[in-house]
């Protein structure tokens, strides 16, 4: 039983997917929507035309002889062929009585007549009178009226019917007794009342009508998407971005839909983008001013005690000397930094990348800061992965960035001073940490830490400490390799984490 219904439900299931498939694609195009909405209307346009036509169209009665004709013809060549198998007359003149016998009526009852090649009557029914016909007349008329009047097209109109009410001839050669004689068989046809329907204009005109009013009624529902559409684009073009079309479908009108929307989306991101560099510009304006103008005042308090001799002392003079240079030294690193920080923000830069051994180039690093490190009483504890990890780096930016994070180590760290730089190979990343003990950092001192000009204890009143620059230079060239940096406090040690890609092995 099962193989017999297996079959079955193949079938089944491949019908219903083509189904399943045939509407989305119906739903996924407009055009093929409206097409078909259109062949169904024109079609159920046509039904409601050709529903109507009995009720509004104009009636003309007719009257139809063909079937008794028919009739008349089939029992001549009946008669013909009895005649000649029994190779006589009589006996179909005796059934031809016994018919009319049955019929009762003089006008539908059959006359035959039975002559030789002259026309002399041989043999023929009680209704015949005719003792001698023109054979040649007779055939000439039969012949006639199969021509003019084709045996299924004999109607008549109501108005003619008395005048058309004519008698029908067959004829038919037969062969009795070696003798060739014709056969006529004659009779008055009765008609059967037909009344046909002339249409007319107006079934046409109900039906496109009906077509006009189903197709609005059907294509109302993507109107009203389409005028949705407008009215949110309007609303849009007015300036409310955070307009919203609802989306319906998923035709080619619900795809405008939500590109109009992603649009609307967009523009307001841009928008929102473009007033926070705004901003930003505003805030780095401000925070410029600010650390440029903190050691400038300082240069400018300084010589000018030097320029109007205000000192006692050849040691006052240098220690006014030393001061300004050491703040205008404190300047120019900040306007590097702020140089510096402009150019990796600006979306034109080029990397100049080249393989280098990511353990190698921390380690020399390293070594090259552990006098500063002694010098501030620190020191670097080191666990790096045995493997060689290798990537395609601008070394020199890459420097700078584990330069600074290092620097800052040495001079923020606290409790005993040990720095912490580990180095290991993760899928596809080498993650670098740089961790020193410190004060306690909130989250959202955490997540300030890379923003620019940002300083833990917000104190601007000396740059002595750093441009804040150092971190937000940092992340930007991490983030143009391609890597990630973030920062995390616990258990009393504050850690920044950088992942950068590998080199794939050959």
């Amino acid at each position: 039983m099962r193989k017999i219904i297996k079959p079955f439900n193949y079938l089944l299931n491949k019908l219903k997917m083509l189904i399943v498939t045939a509407i989305t694609k119906v739903r996924q195009s407009i055009r093929i929507q409206l097409l078909t909405t259109f062949i169904l209307c024109a079609f159920l346009g046509l039904l409601v035309a050709r529903f109507t036509v009995p009720y509004v169209g104009n009636p003309t009665p007719t009257i139809d002889y063909s079937g008794d004709i028919q009739q008349i013809n089939f029992q001549a060549k009946q008669a013909a062929d009895l005649a000649v198998s029994e190779n006589s007359v009589e006996t179909i003149l005796q059934m031809i009585e016994v018919e009319n016998e049955k019929l009762k009526s003089t006008e539908r009852a059959l006359k035959v007549l039975v002559t030789d090649e002259h026309g002399k009557v041989l043999y023929k029914t009680k209704q015949a009178e005719e003792e001698q016909i023109d054979v040649h007349n007779k055939i000439r008329q039969v012949m006639d009226f199969a021509i003019n009047n084709p045996l299924y097209n004999f109607n008549y109109d109501i108005p003619t019917v008395k005048q058309s009410h004519k008698e029908i001839i067959a004829f038919n050669p037969i062969t009795i007794e070696d003798k060739n004689l014709y056969l006529f068989v004659s009779g008055i046809p009765t008609g059967v009342l037909i009344t046909s329907i002339t249409e007319g204009p107006f079934p046409v005109l109900i039906g496109l009508a009906f077509f006009a009013l189903s197709f609005f009624y059907l294509t109302k529902r993507k109107m009203k998407q389409i005028e949705s559409l407008a009215e949110g684009v309007k609303e849009i073009a007015k300036g409310d971005l955070t307009y919203r079309i609802e989306k319906k479908g998923i035709d080619e009108i619900a795809l405008l839909t939500e590109n109009v929307n992603h649009m609307a989306e967009a523009i307001m991101t841009n928008i929102e983008m473009e007033r926070r560099i705004e901003k930003q510009k505003n805030e780095l304006i401000t925070n410029v001013s600010h650390d440029l103008r903190t050691p400038l005042t300082s240069i400018m308090g300084y010589l000018r005690l030097l320029s109007d001799e205000r000192y006692d002392t050849k040691e006052q003079y240098d220690e006014y000397l030393k001061i300004a240079f050491s703040k205008s030294e404190q300047l120019k690193n900040l306007i590097d930094d702020l140089f510096e920080y402009t150019k990796l923000t600006n979306e034109s830069i080029v990397l100049v990348k080249q393989e280098v051994c990511i353990n190698e180039l921390l380690d020399q690093l390293i070594e090259e800061l552990i006098p500063q490190a002694e010098e501030n009483h620190r020191s670097f504890i080191k666990n790096f992965s045995e493997e060689r990890i290798f990537t395609t780096v601008d070394s020199e930016k890459i420097v700078r960035v584990f330069d600074n994070l290092l620097m800052n180590a040495i001079k923020y760290s606290t409790g005993d001073g040990k720095i912490f730089v580990s180095l290991e190979r993760q899928e596809g990343n080498v993650r670098i940490c740089v961790a020193n003990e410190s004060d306690e950092f909130t989250s959202e001192e955490l997540m300030n830490l890379f923003e620019r000009f940002y300083k833990k204890d917000q104190s601007r009143t000396s740059v002595a400490e750093g441009s804040g620059l150092g971190l937000a230079i940092a992340k930007s060239i991490v983030e143009l390799h391609g890597g990630k940096i973030d920062a995390k406090y616990a258990d009393h040690l504050l850690k920044f984490f950088i992942e950068l890609p590998v080199t794939p092995a050959e």
